[in-house]
C-alpha cells in the first residue's frame, strides 16, 4: 500500500473532510458558516475554529475532497454515518485524524440545542514535506496500513481515538486565538504542527503497543458501572473522590475500576478527574461572572496557587489570562 502525499497537493484549498464529517458543511445554512471562523496561518495551513449550536436536529450528506486533516472535539457530541456505512460517534475529549487521496462522503447526525465546539487543521502535502527530520510518507503509510476504518477507500484512513491532555491544551489554546495578529499568527502555526506531531505520536505508540490475546472482553454489566462510576464522578467535581469510595459507589472492586476505567475512557480516575476539572474550571471562567477563586472552589481545589499551576500547565496560561481571552460567543 502507498499512501502519496503529492495526492493531496492541489486540493488543500477545498480540503474539508472532517467539517463535513461533523456537520455537512455544503449542505447546512447560513447560520453554521457564520459560527465557523478560519485561519491561514502561512502556506500550506488551514485552522477553522468551529463554534455551532444547531436549533433544530440535522441530518445532512456530504461529500469530502481528498485531503489530510485533524479535529479535536472540545464540546458537544454527535454521529457520523461513513462511506462504507460503518459509524462514529463524536464527542468531547476525542480526536480525528483523516487522511485519503480520493474524495469521500458522509452523514451526520448533530442533535438539537447543543452547542459544537472544535477545532480542525488541514494540511497541504509541500507543508508536511517540509518538515525535515519527520519522515511524514513512512509514518502515513503505517497508520494507512494499520487502519480499520478506511471512508475514503483502500488508501485511506481515519483514526478516532482519546484526546490527550497535552492535545486538549494545544487545542484550547488554538480555539481561543480566533483573530490572532503580529506574532499570535506564527504562534499558531506552531502550535497546528505541534498538535499533528503529538497525534501521530499518539497513534503510532498505540500500534507499537504489545497487544494481549488473554485480556477478556469487557462486560456490558462493568461498562454500565463504569458509566455510572464516570458520572459520580461528573456530577461532583468538587469531591475529593477516593478510589475506594467511587468503587463503592459503582459497586466495582478496586482492580477492576481502574482496570475498566483505564480502558473505556483512555485515562486513570484521577487523570480524569482532573481533566474534566479543568474543563469545568475553564468554562465557569469562560462562561460566567464568577471570581477565580469561587472557580477553584466550586472545581474541588482548596489552594487557588495549587489551581493555578495545573491550569496553566494544561492550557498554557494563567487563568487570569484565559479570562481576558474570553471567547466572543461567551
Amino acid at each position: 500500500m502507498h499512501f502519496c502525499l503529492l495526492c493531496l497537493a492541489s486540493s488543500f484549498v477545498q480540503s474539508y473532510f472532517v467539517m463535513a464529517l461533523m456537520s455537512g458543511l455544503r449542505s447546512m445554512p447560513n447560520q453554521f458558516e457564520d459560527t465557523r471562523h478560519q485561519i491561514c496561518t502561512g502556506p500550506g495551513i488551514r485552522i477553522s475554529h468551529i463554534d455551532y449550536t444547531p436549533q433544530q436536529y440535522r441530518s445532512v450528506k456530504s461529500e469530502s475532497p481528498p485531503c489530510l486533516a485533524l479535529c479535536v472535539f472540545l464540546e458537544g457530541s454527535g454521529e457520523s454515518i461513513l462511506a462504507d456505512r460503518s459509524r462514529i460517534n463524536f464527542a468531547p475529549d476525542q480526536a480525528l485524524l483523516f487522511a485519503s487521496p480520493m474524495s469521500s462522503c458522509s452523514e451526520t447526525n448533530l442533535p438539537a440545542h447543543q452547542r459544537l465546539r472544535a477545532i480542525e487543521i488541514h494540511f497541504t502535502a509541500q507543508t508536511l514535506e517540509q518538515i525535515q527530520g519527520m519522515q511524514i510518507q513512512a509514518m502515513l503509510q503505517r497508520l494507512a496500513a494499520n487502519s480499520k476504518l478506511r471512508p475514503g477507500g483502500t488508501e485511506s484512513f481515519l483514526y478516532q481515538f482519546p484526546a490527550s491532555a497535552a492535545i486538549r491544551a494545544i487545542a484550547e489554546q488554538i480555539f481561543r486565538l480566533r483573530t490572532p495578529e503580529g506574532v499570535q499568527q506564527l504562534f499558531l502555526h506552531s502550535k497546528a504542527l505541534e498538535l499533528l506531531s503529538l497525534m501521530v505520536d499518539t497513534l503510532l505508540s498505540i500500534l507499537a503497543a504489545p497487544q494481549s490475546v488473554d485480556k477478556p472482553a469487557m462486560q456490558k454489566r462493568d461498562h454500565k458501572k463504569l458509566d455510572r462510576a464516570r458520572e459520580c464522578l461528573l456530577s461532583r467535581l468538587d469531591h475529593n473522590w477516593s478510589l475506594a469510595e467511587l468503587a463503592h459507589v459503582a459497586n466495582l472492586n478496586e482492580r477492576k475500576l481502574k482496570e475498566g476505567f483505564k480502558t473505556l475512557f483512555g485515562n486513570s480516575v484521577h487523570a480524569y478527574l482532573q481533566e474534566k476539572r479543568m474543563q469545568a474550571a475553564a468554562h465557569l471562567l469562560n462562561c460566567t461572572e464568577l471570581s477565580i477563586t469561587e472557580v477553584v472552589m466550586q472545581t474541588g481545589y482548596a489552594n487557588p496557587s495549587h489551581f493555578s499551576k495545573l491550569f496553566r500547565r494544561h492550557f498554557g496560561m494563567s487563568p487570569r489570562e484565559f479570562v481576558q481571552l474570553k471567547s466572543p460567543s461567551s
